[in-house]
């Protein structure tokens, strides 16, 4: 009976071993513990064992498989809910509101600006160049020489005899002294002499006359120039500078030159620092005085 007993235990354990290979084959759940059987269980035990654990595998398969459908279900859940709620997605721009570049440039609805000025229909009117026979007259006075470069630029574009006015009482050299000497002139409407003063100037058509600005004004002595002729007939062309190039100043100096040339023609003056030879060249040639 003891062999038997030992017989019967050997078959139910290998018909439990059996079934165990079985159940890790097809992926089963169940653990080691449940495998064990007593060594004093009956065949039908076993068999009933058996069939037991074929069940719970196949249970436990199933399962299994419903936990990785669950799972993937879940796993969808999520991403969903994720790709939702993703602050990008939502702010994006529709590609159709998006602004498209058209490959064609935008027609304007405005005509072209031209680069080139607008050509005028009626003649621009140029001034007449002097007469072969015009003679020219520079006469300047200075102190600081300022007011001689001035004389001799325009004396070289019109090709003009000059005139220096020199007084017969020289001006202090020093600034503070000979300033003290113009406004006591200028107050006193004085008129100092000038040296070798020609004794007519009537052969000539134009009179450029320099000076430069002293106490708001011209200088008295270019009083004493334009007063001592008559220039019926002459036109006369003021031009001045100063260290502040105020314009009041040159216009009080153009009333005192009009107010002493009385019967001359008088235009408008040019007032511009001795180095501006353009300047000093536009208004010679806008007067037709330039050779």
């Amino acid at each position: 009976m003891k062999k038997l007993s030992t017989i019967f235990a050997s078959l139910a354990l290998a018909l439990c071993l059996t079934a165990c290979n079985n159940s890790q084959t097809s992926g089963g759940g169940i653990s080691a513990p449940s495998l064990i059987q007593n060594s004093s269980s009956s065949t039908s035990s076993s068999s009933s064992t058996s069939t037991s654990s074929t069940g719970s595998t196949s249970q436990s398969s199933t399962s299994t498989s419903s936990s990785e459908s669950s799972s993937s279900s879940e796993e969808s859940s999520v991403t969903e809910s994720v790709s939702e709620s993703t602050p990008e997605s939502s702010e994006s721009i529709p590609e159709s509101t998006a602004p498209v570049e058209s490959s064609t440039p935008k027609q304007s609805s405005t005509a072209p600006v031209s680069s080139e000025p607008p050509v005028s229909s009626d003649p621009v009117s140029q001034p007449e160049p002097l007469p072969e026979d015009d003679k020219t007259l520079v006469v300047y006075f200075t102190w600081s020489s300022n007011t001689a470069g001035m004389a001799e630029t325009i004396a070289d574009l019109t090709g003009a005899d000059t005139f220096e006015i020199v007084p017969v009482v020289p001006y202090p050299e020093e600034y503070t002294p000979c300033t003290e000497v113009a406004l006591e002139e200028r107050d006193s409407n004085a008129r100092p002499a000038i040296q070798n003063l020609p004794a007519s100037v009537s052969e000539y058509d134009n009179i450029l006359i320099g000076y430069p600005i002293w106490w708001h004004t011209a200088p008295m002595i270019i009083g004493t120039f334009l007063e001592n002729y008559d220039l019926s007939g002459i036109d006369v062309y003021p031009f001045t500078q100063s260290a502040s190039m105020d314009a009041e100043q040159f216009e009080q100096s153009m009333d005192f030159v009009r107010g002493c040339a009385e019967n001359a023609s008088v235009h408008d003056g040019l007032f511009a620092r001795p180095s501006d030879t353009s300047a000093i060249t536009s208004y010679l040639e806008q007067n037709g005085l330039t050779k």
